[in-house]
């Protein structure tokens, strides 16, 4: 049975795969618009490495559906798990399942477009347009 510590960086290898892919595909994630958030996000700014279960990003709510654009341009092998529509609020949770050895590794991103909520339905952090605003004046430095 491997160890726990080798699942997470075969995912961890599946995510930056990931990741390099959606660049391209998104022209440096610019069309749409997306913005990491959570844990790897986070791991840009803290000095130690910190393994998460998924990849989160927000998206700019602006004429139609930007999770629509995304379904179009997911790297091979993803799946759609779930997928919602409401007024402001748009989810997409896309999955892979990746071979190590003889075990099977869960790779997941979510994407959030208009509001960005929590685990539960009454969690509402905030919305892309203030998450957008947030971002483009925090100095680069950080």
């Amino acid at each position: 049975m491997p160890k726990a510590i080798d699942l997470m960086k075969r995912r961890e290898e599946e995510i930056l795969s990931s990741l390099l892919f959606l660049s391209e595909k998104t022209k440096g994630f610019t069309e749409p618009e997306l913005i990491m958030i959570g844990g790897y996000a986070l791991r840009a700014y803290i000095p130690f490495s910190r393994f998460t279960r998924d990849c989160d990003f927000a998206l700019m709510k602006r004429n139609g559906w930007n999770i629509d654009r995304i379904k179009e341009v997911l790297p091979e092998g993803y799946l759609v798990e779930e997928e919602q529509k409401r007024n402001n609020y748009g989810f997409l949770r896309c999955i892979k399942f990746v071979k190590h050895n003889r075990t099977r590794v869960k790779v997941s991103m979510d994407l959030m477009e208009g509001e960005i909520r929590g685990r539960e339905a009454k969690e509402l952090a905030l919305s892309t347009a203030e998450a957008g605003r947030f971002l483009h004046t925090v100095p680069s430095t950080l």
